[in-house]
């Protein structure tokens, strides 16, 4: 059983809009219901457990029903960060009977059904798999004061989105050596590598991009229309 974590708790304060980001349109339908119907067309995927902010649980469940999101199963409350939601959800009774657990940002809304198989095939064979992009732009290091150290091998390195696909025991595990020890990772990934296990990285989607700024908006709109 293949279950979605969907963190979806964030303000979106970058964006300076009057609701969260998450449930702004996008192209005449919410980013957030965008997201979730991506996760509706993924065979592999059972049921889904989205983290929102407190006060959001009524609206999402009447999208949910005007769009038949039926893989939505529990709505939780999410924490003050993105790890503290996605710490919310592994509670869910739903999450604690998978065998695997994917983890996909609700600001996502372009990612193809195939990067979820892909990632999951991975996540089968190593316990833990991400998507990954090359940079195409020179990356350098610097110091705190602005001055480059180095320039880094661009082959070496990958811009890592999500979905994230985990062995569910091994995700816990995770999540619970972080707080133990006070830690906060940058993705889920990160949290799992900490335990020095090994984390797959397979090819990510160009058009997997995560709506951060109002330009990403627009991207997206153009992309749709592309669709």
């Amino acid at each position: 059983m293949v279950v979605a974590i969907v963190p979806a708790a964030g303000l979106g304060t970058r964006l300076n809009a009057p609701l969260p980001k998450q449930f702004l349109p996008l192209r005449n339908r919410p980013l957030i219901v965008r997201t979730l119907q991506a996760i509706e067309n993924v065979p592999e995927i059972t049921a889904a457990v989205v983290a929102i902010p407190e006060g959001y649980a009524a609206q999402l469940r009447h999208l949910c029903s005007e769009y038949q999101l039926s893989k939505v199963r529990r709505i939780v409350v999410g924490g003050a960060t993105r790890q503290d939601s996605v710490a919310q959800a592994l509670q869910a009774e739903e999450v604690r009977q998978a065998a695997y657990v994917v983890i996909h940002d609700a600001v996502r809304p372009l990612a193809p059904c195939w990067l979820f198989q892909r990632v999951l095939e991975a996540a089968r064979q190593y316990g833990a798999a991400v998507p990954g992009l090359a940079p195409t732009d020179t990356v350098k290091e610097i110091t705190a004061n602005g001055i480059i150290c180095r320039t880094l091998q661009r082959e070496r390195l990958r811009l890592i989105q999500t979905p994230q696909a985990f062995r569910r025991e091994l995700l816990e595990q995770a999540y619970r050596a972080a707080a133990q020890c006070g830690w906060e990772g940058t993705d889920d990934a990160a949290l799992v590598e900490a335990l020095g296990h090994a984390v797959a990285v397979v090819e990510g989607a160009p058009e997997n991009i995560k709506i951060t700024y109002p330009l990403d908006l627009i991207v997206a709109e153009h992309l749709l229309e592309q669709a």
